[in-house]
């Protein structure tokens, strides 16, 4: 149904990283695409701005939009949210007829859960805006709004962190907590896994989206993509994990893409280094879906080396891919990783140089652990802005050398949101 929007609800609007981004992006183009995973609130920040609201999932609001979708836009207050598209495709076409006898800036805000196939071209194409959107970072959730890590280490600025008395344990359970506003809040540690794992199911048994696959085979998929999470696996290794030809497991990565389930880091290259291996880390959006997806509480991870690593990595990837909207530096996220030196996260900020990330789930973050780091530094050279070990001891933040730049620190994991 068409309603009059307002940012209703009982529960307080949490400010988001995004919400900066949206009123710019608003002030300067006549559309702005927010996407991200179903759930991670994208409505809510969208309703703080908007005026009028098509709820696209509503059975009804679809119906007349297909009937005429040109004529339905026509004289409504903007801006105009026009919430989960992909349920009417083809209201992206009136939007672009809208935006084509019209400059005015601040006219549509549309948010989707679904990327578009790739090589497909979207009827916005140059037209609107895009801004990703993820599930809430500790820093969200918690209020901070100082300069986040990568950006200090992008200006050479000091590093410090408020809270230095967490260990492995607080680690783990602060990352269970999830980013998914609707299990965040969430006491009970079961229920909150169980809204996660509903979360994975609703995805892998949409028609829409899985149409003929094997639903049996795509769940097995996730089960293994999740399994290597924080690992850097061919597609070919998933495929012969599952029983699945090369063909169906692409079509499976690319529907874990294209829902937001997934979010990997791909492999970081530099005409400088040579030799670097191709695949991507494989990350789940998430570290409390990782775990539900396991299937295994605290309990279980606490007593796992391997498992504590995994999902300490996809909680720190997660933390630096919504700290990109905060940070005065635009960066992408990858990883490195050849001939045995691994570097876990490089977040290339183009001009602005490469930070790079180690994540180390034990209470070391020494020379030893960074070595990687140093290589890395001395290949890249002047184009190495900072780089730090991220550790979960309970040693304040000091750098591991005097370098004047590029410096390279050992910190604990809390100053993502100091």
């Amino acid at each position: 149904m068409l309603t009059s929007a307002a940012p209703g609800g009982t529960d307080a609007y949490i400010p988001r990283f995004v919400d900066t981004h949206l009123e710019q992006a608003l002030s300067r183009s006549g559309a702005v695409e927010l996407r991200g995973p179903r759930g991670v609130g994208k409505t809510t920040t969208a309703l703080q701005v908007a005026r009028t609201v098509f709820a696209c999932q509503n059975a009804d609001t679809a119906a007349a939009i297909r009937q005429d979708p040109r004529s339905a836009l026509l004289g409504q207050r903007t801006p105009v949210l026009i919430d989960e598209w992909q349920e009417v495709p083809e209201v992206l076409w009136a939007v672009k007829e809208h935006l084509d006898t019209s400059n005015d800036p601040g006219r549509f805000i549309i948010t989707g859960s679904l990327r578009g196939h790739e090589g497909e071209q979207s009827p916005l194409t140059g037209r609107a805006e895009a801004i990703d959107m993820f599930p809430f970072s500790v820093a969200e959730r918690r209020g901070v709004r100082t300069a986040p890590l990568a950006e200090r280490l992008f200006d050479v600025h000091d590093i410090e962190v408020g809270d230095t008395d967490l260990g492995i344990n607080d680690y783990v359970a602060i990352a269970l907590e999830s980013g998914y506003p609707n299990t965040m809040s969430e006491v009970d540690p079961g229920a909150r896994a169980a809204r996660l794992r509903n979360r994975i199911d609703g995805t892998v048994n949409v028609d829409g989206l899985v149409g003929r696959h094997d639903r049996s085979k795509l769940a097995d998929f996730v089960a293994a993509y999740a399994l290597h999470s924080g690992g850097v696996v061919p597609l070919q290794r998933l495929c012969d994990d599952v029983g699945i030809s090369s063909n169906t497991g692409r079509a499976y990565e690319a529907l874990l893409s294209r829902t937001y389930l997934v979010a990997d880091a791909p492999s970081f290259h530099h005409n400088r280094i040579s030799h670097l291996r191709r695949s991507p880390k494989r990350l789940l959006v998430d570290a409390g879906l990782l775990a539900a997806a396991w299937g295994v509480g605290a309990d279980v991870i606490s007593r796992s080396a391997d498992l504590r690593g995994r999902l300490l990595e996809t909680f720190v990837a997660a933390q630096l891919r919504a700290g990109a909207l905060a940070s005065s530096v635009r960066y992408s996220l990858g990883h490195l990783r050849r001939n045995g030196r691994e570097v876990d996260f490089v977040l290339d900020g183009g001009v602005r140089g490469v930070v790079a990330v180690e994540v180390k789930a034990g209470i070391h973050g020494g020379r030893k652990e960074a070595r990687h780091l140093f290589w890395l530094r001395d290949q890249l050279g002047d184009s190495f802005a900072g780089g730090v070990v991220l550790h979960t001891g309970r040693r304040p933040p000091h750098p591991l050398d005097g370098a004047p730049t590029g410096r390279i620190w050992s910190v604990p994991v809390s100053a993502l949101w100091a």
